[in-house]
């Protein structure tokens, strides 16, 4: 027992070495609290973002709202369990700025998290990086799976929106994406390399659970 404590203590320091990470955001939850992230020297980890948490990205304070899939980010981090506790996040690359700018020249996609629904109406705002909104008609968008109702969707779902701009802040959507649960492609081939269906399956619920804080390692 004496040597068993011995080794608990001795670990210990080991345990709270900060961890420092280069890696791309491949998921994430609603609240933007949870993410997997590829690790470019190696596999996906799950990063757990404090409230407490300061985000920058080239220096500037950073909106966890406008962290997006695909963006490239150095996590400074502590394991904690089977997860870990980020203590800095700094955005490397960001999607974010670039949907901005396509937003500015009018395209015709773009992509932001669900805000406000307009009492029972087919409208509702898209929070956009930097703080921006827009409003958006849904009567006549569709999805993958038919109409798109906006009582569907949830408070903070990452959404792709396509349509056109009959007015210079109403984006009048054709169709509407949720992305809230989904990766970049390049993520999704990256980690199902080498694995079995079964383990890809296991792999993806155990995701699922810890981003929608359905885990028991809470730390």
């Amino acid at each position: 027992m004496k040597m068993f404590a011995g080794l608990l203590l001795a670990a210990a320091p080991l345990a709270a070495q900060p961890y420092n990470i280069d890696g791309t955001v491949c998921r994430m939850n609603r609240s933007v609290d949870r993410m997997i992230v590829a690790i470019d020297s190696g596999p996906r980890i799950r990063v757990l973002l404090p409230r407490s948490l300061d985000i920058t990205f080239e220096g500037r304070d950073y909106e966890r709202s406008d962290l997006r899939l695909g963006d490239r980010v150095y996590i400074v981090a502590r394991r904690d369990g089977s997860h870990m506790d980020a203590t800095a996040l700094d955005v490397k690359n960001s999607t974010a700025d670039a949907l901005l700018d396509s937003l500015l020249r009018s395209h015709r996609t773009i992509v932001g998290r669900f805000g406000v629904r307009e009492a029972k109406t087919e409208y509702f705002s898209l929070n956009l990086p930097g703080q921006n909104y827009v409003r958006v008609d849904a009567k006549a968008a569709y999805g993958p799976k038919g109409r798109v109702r906006v009582s569907s969707l949830k408070p903070g779902d990452l959404l792709e929106i396509r349509g056109s701009w009959p007015k210079k802040d109403l984006l009048q959507a054709s169709s509407i994406q949720v992305m809230t649960d989904s990766e970049p492609s390049f993520c999704t081939s990256r980690a199902r390399k080498g694995e079995v269906k079964e383990v890809t399956k296991a792999r993806e619920e155990d995701e699922r659970k810890f981003l929608n804080k359905e885990d028991r390692d809470e730390g």
